[in-house]
This record gives structure tokens, sequence and C-alpha cells, in this order.
């Protein structure tokens, strides 16, 4: 495979992910909508990561910030939020402990609003990948 192989196979799976998570919204399931916008959002990280790395291959870790502190994306204050909210996400479908933890913070409220925020994001990681 070539980067750019690579680099679409993120930005194809991170579609797929970003649409599953609009169903979950629409079915209140919020808690797995937002850890499915977490894994959008990880995978164009992921597709940043190649395109700006020698390796094809990016690091099995989960952290927003970590992942895009290896690439040349430049943050805005709120997007680095919407990095620090996402993050919060990411453990819910790995650890049930966990999940109860975070489930009272994802009301339908809050999930609209972080979706909201994180969709902007979402565009402005996609515009610069090829």
């Amino acid at each position: 495979m070539t980067k750019h192989d690579h680099i679409l196979h993120w930005k194809v799976t991170a579609e797929d992910d970003w649409l599953a998570s609009q169903d979950l919204l629409q079915t209140k399931r919020y808690l797995q909508c937002l850890f499915l916008a977490h894994l959008t959002i990880e995978k164009l990280c992921k597709a940043h990561w190649v395109k700006d790395n020698v390796d094809d291959h990016p690091p099995r870790i989960h952290n927003l910030a970590r992942l895009l502190a290896a690439t040349a994306v430049v943050l805005t204050p709120a997007q680095e939020v919407i990095i620090a909210e996402l993050n919060g996400f990411q453990m819910d479908g790995r650890y049930p402990d966990y999940q109860r933890s975070v489930y009272k913070i994802a009301t339908e409220a809050y999930t609209r609003q972080l979706l909201h925020d994180t969709e902007l994001f979402r565009q402005c990681l996609l515009s610069p990948l090829p």
C-alpha cells in the first residue's frame, strides 16, 4: 500500500464511524455516539500522522492530543477543548466500569453540542488531507 492508500483507509473508516455516530444519536445512545465521534477524530488524526511522518503505521494509541503532537496540525484553543472532551469518551467501549462513570455526562444536550463542535473539527481535519 502507498502512503495515499493508508491515508485513504483512515479517512474512509472515519467516515463510516461518523455515520454510525449519527445513527446512535438518533436512537439516543449518547455514550456510544460519543465513543464513535472520538473514534472518528482518532482516525483522522492517524491519517494526519501518516501524512506527516515517514512511517505509514501510526502508534496504537487513542489519545488525540498525543497523536496530533506528531503532526503539523496546529490546534486552536477551542479545538484543544474539543479534544480534551472527546478523549474522555475513548474508554467507554473498552472498560465497562469507566462507562458507568461517564454515562451521566452524556446527556442529549451535551452530546448534540459536542457532536456539533466535533463536526466542525472533523471538517478542519479533512480539508488538508489528500
